[in-house]
């Protein structure tokens, strides 16, 4: 279990780290968007698309440990569950 627990968050540590380079990397360009496609073509992705991964990686990763946190209390129970 604690492994478990260790994956995901290194999964979400990880989803923040990306998400910071983006942005940092963005600001680097002072934020501009002229050069999306060209990079994206060249094969040297811009900073947008690394942002976006990092935003992308944030949810499943909560998710993920909010399942877990469920899983350890038996006192939540699912909308279907009848009293």
């Amino acid at each position: 279990m604690h492994l478990r627990y260790l994956t995901r968050f290194a999964l979400l540590s990880f989803s923040f780290a990306v998400t910071t380079i983006g942005l940092l990397a963005w600001a680097e360009l002072d934020f501009d968007l002229a050069n999306v496609w060209r990079e994206f073509a060249a094969l040297n992705p811009h900073p947008i698309f690394i942002l976006g991964l990092g935003i992308a990686l944030i949810p499943p990763a909560l998710w993920e440990i909010f399942i877990l946190e469920a899983e350890l209390s038996p006192s939540i129970k699912s909308p279907t569950d009848s009293d």
